[in-house]
């Protein structure tokens, strides 16, 4: 796509300049020819002008759909670029379609394992379908240029472990989990729990509701226990913790009253 990309740069210049030239020396004979010449310079090389003005209006959206082939592919090109979470903050079509699928333009506010934030734009061909997930406060896994600030491209490695532990850096680092929680989300056992009441503490952790959760879980061997937990989430995913709601826990052989949430990045998302 870059190849492509860089011909259709050439041709935009290349149009640019003929352009340029043409209805620039069109003007110039007309400017400059003694009035009495005839036939005049206007009719005599009209058709120079006229193709000037042609190549030099037909070149915009040649430039145009080139800067619109920026990013894409990007995925492919970053593959070996460092991991980091993006949250959507809003997206627009760029005008260019591929095989039915729109190129979306999508503006995120990123932030990397290590605590470094920037605004970032990642233009991708999107299914329409994929297109409807694109709501305000969407978090997604983004691979970025450390060396271009702003360039991303949404990851689509499938390296969900890679994912997770770019997610779990930059949540301990903003204090919604912690050390012991992520030991026991990476080595405890994972069984199914349904959320029998939640209650706000009255704490806010970053500008972020702290909720005592009770849940009631069904060990995989059979049998049910209930425990308690402290769950720090963003106000976008208060709705992960609803009374009712079925959950994933993790908890550590014989320590039942200890567990963690999993919750999901994107709620609204199954």
């Amino acid at each position: 796509m870059n190849a492509v990309r860089l011909i259709l740069r050439l041709v935009f210049f290349a149009q640019l300049l003929a352009g340029a030239g043409l209805l620039g020396w069109y003007l110039w004979a007309g400017l400059t020819a003694p009035d009495d010449a005839f036939p005049g310079p206007w009719e005599m090389y009209m058709g120079a002008g006229i193709a000037g003005a042609v190549l030099l209006l037909t070149a915009f959206p040649m430039g145009m759909t080139a800067s619109s082939l920026k990013g894409l592919g990007g995925a492919r090109a970053m593959a070996a670029a460092p991991l980091a979470v993006g949250t959507v903050t809003d997206w627009r079509r760029t005008g260019l379609t591929v095989n039915d699928a729109p190129q979306i333009a999508i503006t995120l506010d990123v932030e990397t394992p290590e605590g470094y934030r920037f605004r970032g734009v990642a233009k991708e061909l999107l299914d329409p379908a994929e297109v409807g997930l694109l709501e305000p406060g969407a978090v997604l896994p983004v691979r970025y240029r450390p060396d271009r600030p702003g360039v991303v491209a949404i990851d689509r490695s499938g390296d969900q472990a890679a994912a997770q532990a770019a997610f779990d850096a930059v949540m301990l680092r903003a204090g919604l989990t912690t050390p012991r929680a992520l030991e026991i989300a990476a080595h405890g056992i994972a069984a199914q729990g349904v959320i029998t009441e939640v209650r706000p503490t009255g704490n806010l952790v970053g500008g972020n509701p702290e909720m005592d959760v009770e849940v009631a879980v069904t060990r995989p061997e059979g049998g049910v226990f209930h425990t308690r937990t402290v769950k720090q989430l963003p106000a976008r995913l208060s709705t992960s913790l609803q009374v009712g709601r079925v959950v994933t826990v993790h908890y550590l052989p014989g320590q039942e009253d200890e567990i963690t949430l999993q919750t999901p990045a994107n709620p609204g998302v199954h």
